[in-house]
């Protein structure tokens, strides 16, 4: 059971109970012996001053080691292991109490040393790396930055700088590259804490994302010039080899006694060229999609419009709700999804469904067609699974929404049959 006595007052109330011991014990020695009051003071006086001479010692004895005891842990923690405050016991508990911090003190010395020497292993081999690393401290400064953190930033020393001197700013609990940082790179940051002398810090790693956006970019690049070439040369081909046809015809003179033939293969040069023109136009539209002008809508509004153009929709019975958004863009974008799901859905019309869900609002477009066959490829440009589609019309939508501020996914159907088309727009 835990008291609030100290141990100076259970000692004292302990030797206290001796000497009162004692003192009985001498009197009724005295009273057994029939001594008188004179001759029992005398006799008993001495042996009493020095039982509580004795105690005193042992009380101050006891007090002594417990201070130095705790002088040796202040030297511990102070890191002094050189240091000894009770180097006068050499033998007993108190010198097997010394041994025991000898060791103690011995290993962690031992400790240090071994942190000491893998911190500078550490920071030797960040010092060698060609990958700019910096370290901070707990308010935001930079400790220490490799060369190759000094070539980045073209300066000679980068110690005491804020993070934000040097082109870095906080991203929650992360960090990042700020808008205005002087790199002539991109990078990707990592960051590890670590605790130094009960301080937290923080080693920042930069990782190049130059050649992966490289890297992604030409594969973006070789998609698209594999998709041109096949919409090109589709349209080419039928048209290089009928204006040979008709020239030989031409110079065979046979235009007139082949004229419906002749006909039919400039129609087919017409339908190709118009596909061509067709193919640049959706390019095109892709490319410039304008600013949003946004206005106040509400989703009944934009049910009804929908309804007017696909009259066999599916329009549950639900709340209208208002929102910020450019009507143009939106019923476009909706347009072209509904019209992927019919294709896709055949006889069963599509479903609109429209929901609030905290400050912002969902639209789902749900289909009972084929799925989603290809997710790989849904987003890329002029690719199409469709023998007359342009591989376009789902890009664009995604860019429309895009530039709502909100978002577009395309998900397996939450019954396995068919596509969920799920549009996030803000309110």
């Amino acid at each position: 059971m835990r008291t609030d006595s100290s141990l100076e007052k259970r000692l004292k109330q302990l030797f206290g109970v001796i000497f009162f011991i004692v003192s009985i014990m001498a009197m009724l020695l005295a009273y057994m012996w029939q001594f008188d009051w004179f001759t029992s003071v005398t006799l008993l006086l001495p042996i009493l001053v020095l039982t509580a001479w004795a105690l005193s010692k042992s009380y101050v004895l006891m007090c002594d080691v417990l201070e130095r005891f705790g002088l040796q842990l202040d030297a511990l923690a102070s890191e002094e292991s050189n240091s000894w405050h009770l180097a006068q016991y050499s033998s007993g508990r108190v010198a097997d109490l010394k041994n025991d911090f000898t060791k103690l003190s011995n290993k962690i010395a031992n400790k240090k040393r071994e942190y000491s020497q893998t911190e500078g292993f550490v920071f030797e081999f960040v010092a060698m790396l060609d990958l700019p690393i910096v370290i901070l401290d707990p308010h935001g400064h930079v400790y220490s930055g490799n060369d190759a953190l000094l070539i980045l930033l073209q300066l000679k020393r980068v110690e005491g700088l804020h993070a934000q001197e040097i082109g870095l700013e906080r991203a929650g609990l992360d960090w990042q590259q700020s808008e205005h940082a002087d790199f002539k790179e991109r990078f990707q940051i990592s960051s590890h804490q670590f605790w130094r002398s009960g301080h937290c810090y923080e080693l920042l790693a930069f990782f190049s994302i130059e050649n992966q956006l490289r890297a992604n970019e030409q594969q973006v690049w070789q998609r698209l010039i594999r998709v041109i070439n096949h919409e090109v040369r589709n349209s080419l081909t039928p048209i290089y080899s009928m204006s040979q046809s008709l020239l030989h015809m031409k110079k065979q003179g046979q235009l007139g006694q082949k004229g419906d033939l002749a006909s039919d293969m400039l129609q087919v040069i017409e339908k190709r060229a118009q596909h061509l023109l067709d193919f640049v136009a959706s390019y095109s539209a892709f490319s410039q999609v304008a600013a949003a002008q946004k206005q106040i809508v509400s989703s009944e509004q934009i049910n009804q419009r929908l309804q007017a153009i696909f009259p066999e929709l599916e329009l549950p019975n639900q709340d209208s709700f208002t929102f910020s958004v450019d009507l143009g863009q939106l019923e476009q974008a909706l347009i072209n999804l509904i019209k992927n799901a019919f294709e896709a859905a055949g006889a069963t019309p599509p479903t609109l469904i429209w929901q609030q869900q905290g400050a912002d609002i969902v639209i789902e477009i749900i289909d009972q067609g084929v799925g989603i066959n290809n997710p790989d490829n849904l987003f890329v440009p002029f690719y199409t699974t469709k023998q007359q589609g342009a591989g376009i019309g789902l890009v664009i939508s995604r860019e429309l929404i895009r530039n709502q501020g909100g978002h577009l996914y395309l998900k397996p159907n939450t019954t396995g049959v068919g596509t969920r088309v799920v549009i996030i727009l803000p309110c």
